[in-house]
């Protein structure tokens, strides 16, 4: 990949961070520094991590390793420990809160972003809130939040207690709004800060261009020059959004 030209890759698994080496001379994490190593390779993110298999020597090698991206996305799903054993999720809430723990200890600055199932089968007004206090711990950079739908196969299919459709978007609602007050307030310590910004295109409409941080931030700019997609700038912030950052092209 590298020698046509990419310049960013992304390790992509349903539980990618479970890989294992068929000759098993190699973790997850020393392959993440082995790909970040490659001549040319600027950028590598990886996604999907599962909790349970989630270690610190991950951390590690983003810490050491320049090229690997300041991201990782850490589905909790719930906050509620006793909704994750119905999810057969294989951990706690207390132990999901020790990994958030560790990638906050980290030399850099990690963007941590999740996915949230609102309304499993089950779920209470109590273990909802515990869901939302997940919220105020966790600092997340983002979420991916979705209401519980029943799936062919699944062993939740035989579970009761069905939350009412209506239930589930008045939750879903709740949660989205209070996460964008999280990222409201995230974002805005970015301003004035520079960052390298991979251009991915331009709106026309606006004449901005369009590019992703290293922690996978969307970064909304303007400047003079050829900005081809692929291409790397430097971008000064100069005022945030929720889900956006807006900034001007260093020269």
């Amino acid at each position: 990949m590298a020698a046509l030209g990419y310049t960013e890759i992304q390790l992509l698994g349903q539980i990618v961070n479970s890989y294992k080496d068929p000759a098993g001379k190699m973790s997850f994490a020393e392959l993440l520094a082995a790909v970040a190593e490659v001549s040319g390779i600027r950028r590598v993110r990886f996604t999907t991590s599962h909790p349970r298999e989630f270690g610190r020597d991950i951390i590690a090698a983003i810490d050491a390793v320049p090229t690997l991206c300041d991201h990782i996305h850490l589905p909790v799903q719930s906050g509620s420990t006793r909704v994750l054993h119905a999810m057969q999720r294989l951990y706690t809430r207390e132990q999901y809160l020790e990994r958030i723990a560790w990638i906050r200890s980290a030399k850099r600055d990690i963007s941590i972003t999740s996915d949230i199932i609102i309304g499993f089968p089950g779920e209470t007004e109590a273990e909802f809130q515990e869901t939302l206090s997940l919220l105020d711990e966790c600092q997340y950079d983002a979420i991916f939040g979705f209401k519980y739908s029943p799936r062919p196969n699944t062993p939740s299919l035989r579970l009761e207690d069905a939350v009412p459709e209506e239930e589930k978007s008045r939750r879903l609602t709740i949660l989205q709004e209070k996460q964008r007050d999280i990222q409201k307030q995230r974002n805005l310590h970015h301003i004035n800060q520079t960052f390298e910004v991979m251009v991915e295109g331009k709106k026309e409409a606006r004449g901005q261009w369009v590019g992703r941080t290293t922690q996978n931030k969307i970064v909304n700019f303007t400047g003079s020059g050829d900005c081809a997609s692929g291409r790397y700038t430097s971008v000064l912030i100069t005022a945030s959004f929720p889900n956006s950052l807006l900034g001007e092209m260093v020269i």
